[in-house]
């Protein structure tokens, strides 16, 4: 019998075919009695032709794990989100393991082919964990083990790492973090996450950095993550944020803070050009020394120019405590930076090492300054 979980207090609705949903009159869930049914709707999930199915009434926004739409196919541990967040299951999500490969793989993130090895088994045991095991992991997928943070995810905002089937590591882009709602967030997704072991931010202050560890380390549900990795600066180690003694709990033993000030200077190399649109010096040289914040300024249709930094440019990247894209709308479509395909709207926060589009068909790189 197929499930709708309510993630916000584990309440279950099972149903049968045709299916589920909320009613444009009603607050609740129920299931549907027929697929006319579906004309009086909200969302709901049915079966039709041998597949279950989400139908959106037009004029409603409803997300699917973590993306806005207007319906289409459902999979088990699929996350409905109208306000109200609810995964659809039909049979065991995430699905069949082995004990002796999730052990290894936990033990060897990035061990790719034991990550194919253990894909290869997933698949041939029909488990839908199958699809947590690919490199990259594909949005969609975090987005269902990241439920509470999905709209982020799929924004290019937070990313997860995975070690195997497992999420092993969040890492959040975004400088002006709001950290309360984040950790919260976090700790709703906690359960379904037994290994989560390190929250990574790029681009968050110092300061910012220090609360964070506080909240993490005194979320009861998120006793497992050992360390807030800070950028490029060093880790935060949670336990020097949380007392043993139960009676002082706001009492801190040490804190290792990770290194003050502006990031170091780096440089921005071209990775890959399709030659239209050229960046001067970068497109040039194909590398540049960024010491300082510089924008891209337009001068014309396919050429633009990195140079000091503008308070009202569209495009900049500054050195902050990390190295931040900073995108201010509306930007012309010739400067439209992307990360991992997706269109930057904000101010995100740089890997070091991680390829982006600076223009489109300019592929870039930070690389540490020698």
């Amino acid at each position: 019998m197929p499930v709708l979980l309510d993630l916000a207090t584990s309440a279950r609705l099972g149903f049968d075919a045709p299916g589920a949903g909320r009613r444009l009159d009603t607050a609740g869930v129920e299931p549907l009695e027929s697929l006319h049914d579906l004309k009086d709707m909200w969302w709901a999930v049915y079966r039709q032709d041998g597949a279950w199915r989400l139908h959106v009434a037009a004029g409603f926004e409803v997300r699917l794990d973590g993306r806005v739409t207007g319906g289409g196919a459902l999979e088990a541990g699929d996350v409905v989100d109208d306000g109200e967040q609810w995964r659809f299951l039909d049979g065991e999500w995430p699905g069949v393991r082995d004990e002796a490969l999730d052990a290894r793989t936990t033990a060897a993130p990035e061990d790719d082919p034991l990550a194919l090895v253990y894909r290869d088994w997933a698949l041939e045991h029909g488990s839908a964990i199958a699809e947590a095991l690919r490199r990259p992991v594909p949005r969609a997928e975090q987005a269902r083990h990241l439920w509470s943070l999905g709209a982020a995810v799929s924004r290019g905002l937070i990313d997860a790492d995975f070690a195997g089937p497992f999420v092993r590591r969040v890492v959040t882009r975004q400088p002006e973090l709001e950290l309360t709602g984040f950790v919260e967030a976090l700790a709703r997704c906690a359960p379904g996450l037994p290994r989560l072991e390190v929250v990574r931010t790029l681009g968050l202050s110092t300061d910012d950095g220090v609360q964070l560890a506080l909240l993490l380390a005194r979320e009861p549900s998120l006793r497992g993550v050992r360390a807030l990795e800070a950028g490029q600066r060093g880790a935060f180690w949670l336990d020097d944020f949380r007392h043993e003694d139960e009676a002082s709990p706001g009492e801190v033993r040490e804190v290792r803070s990770p290194r003050e000030g502006p990031a170091r200077p780096v440089r921005l190399e071209v990775v890959e050009w399709d030659g239209w649109t050229a960046v001067e010096p970068l497109t040039t040289h194909r590398s540049v020394l960024l010491e300082a914040d510089v924008s891209l300024i337009s001068e014309g249709e396919a050429t633009a120019r990195l140079g000091p930094w503008r308070p009202d440019a569209p495009v900049s990247l500054r050195r902050l405590d990390d190295w931040v894209l900073d995108v201010r709308p509306p930007v012309p479509p010739a400067l439209q930076p992307r990360l991992a395909g997706i269109p930057a709207g904000s101010a995100v926060g740089l890997r070091v090492g991680e390829t982006f589009e600076l223009v489109p068909g300019l592929g870039c790189r930070l690389t540490p300054a020698r």
